[in-house]
């Protein structure tokens, strides 16, 4: 199930709870049988560890040149790193301290635009902070209450939410 958490300036962002996708390259290579190095590729994806949070920062919404894309796509990845770093996590969206107890769980995907090449670093930040807000307040709600189902429609329906207008 893909829950689709916030559309800001900088990036649209999708949240599937409990599902770990691949790198695209890597899903890429995974779907395609006739691919040389689908075995290997396939074996190293399985042997994975599936836990934490998979973040997946995609850039093919706009053109230009592909130094850009990747440039504005490090930039998005470092910014949610930061932002992570200040709630206590990783960047795998687990606790550094097990302070609280939170783990984020499945695969964010971060569609960026191209709003976000020439945003300040700032907005950038403040943008981001609060999708990383919301993803650790859903899984707070979701300790709390059943399935990933209704812990995203409790989540829509809390003033946190409302006050900030992510949703």
């Amino acid at each position: 199930m893909r829950l689709r958490i916030s559309s800001n300036s900088i990036a649209s962002i999708k949240f599937q709870p409990n599902v770990h996708i691949p790198s695209y390259p890597v899903d890429s290579i995974i779907k395609d049988f006739t691919h040389i190095l689908r075995p290997q590729t396939a074996a190293r994806f399985e042997s994975h560890p599936k836990r934490g949070l998979w973040i997946r920062v995609l850039a093919n919404g706009f053109g230009g040149k592909a130094t850009v894309r990747r440039w504005v796509r490090r930039r998005v990845r470092e910014a949610v790193r930061e932002e992570f770093k200040t709630r206590g996590m990783s960047f795998d969206g687990m606790t550094v301290e097990n302070i609280g107890g939170k783990e984020l769980k499945g695969t964010m995907e971060l569609f960026v635009k191209k709003e976000a090449v020439a945003a300040e670093w700032s907005n950038v930040r403040a943008e981001l902070g609060k999708v990383v807000e919301a993803l650790v307040a859903m899984a707070e709600e979701g300790r709390k209450r059943g399935s990933i189902r209704s812990r995203y429609r409790m989540f829509q329906k809390s003033r946190w939410v409302q006050d900030t207008g992510l949703l």
